[in-house]
């Protein structure tokens, strides 16, 4: 008997931890926090492919996850930022010691950690830049010796999963790093 009365108020005090609050609202209020977020759907924005940067348009940028023998450059110029669908757009180049290169306008979602390819170039061809007939997004995921783009986002692009503005961008290209801590303006008025 005495071992069944321990097991009640064991299986009384666990069920006790479960039900307690679980943030601060509603410990307060003894309210259960019960409300419908309203989430929309994300919709990509319909943008145009801007026109091949000129040679003196790129600005070259320290990608670390590159092969030694490779640099990145980015077009400033063509950079956006969509206030609609929160995508940057951007033209990059991708260039090897040996004279080699890769140069293609693409999206970057900081969000969801995703980028797309819009178009590829070679302004020694014609048409000079050919569009992808159906963009994927694909993750680029963490850093990793290999992936440029999530040194990009990291870097450059994103303060966390929010998009940076084009002039905080634009000063981590020349190398001035904003520190940015997200709970500046964080109280606790307990």
């Amino acid at each position: 008997m005495k071992h069944l009365v321990l097991l009640g108020l064991l299986v009384g005090f666990v069920a006790g931890l479960q039900a307690a609050p679980t943030d601060r609202y509603e410990e307060l209020t003894g309210e259960e926090d019960d409300f419908d977020a309203d989430v929309k759907e994300w919709k990509e924005a319909e943008s145009e492919i801007p026109a091949l940067p000129d040679e003196g348009d790129w600005q070259q940028i320290q990608i670390d996850a590159l092969p030694k023998s490779q640099h990145a450059y980015l077009d400033l110029k063509s950079l956006t930022r969509s206030d609609k669908d929160f995508v940057m757009r951007y033209w990059l180049l991708i260039r090897s010691k040996a004279g080699a290169f890769t140069m293609t306008y693409e999206g970057l979602r900081c969000s969801t950690e995703e980028y797309v390819v819009y178009a590829y170039a070679n302004p020694k061809r014609k048409p000079s830049v050919r569009k992808v007939r159906k963009p994927k997004w694909k993750k680029y995921g963490t850093v990793s010796r290999v992936n440029y783009r999530a040194e990009l986002a990291g870097d450059f692009f994103c303060s966390g999963e929010v998009p940076r503005q084009k002039s905080q961008i634009e000063q981590a290209v020349r190398g001035l790093f904003e520190t940015h801590n997200p709970f500046d303006n964080w109280t606790n008025d307990d």
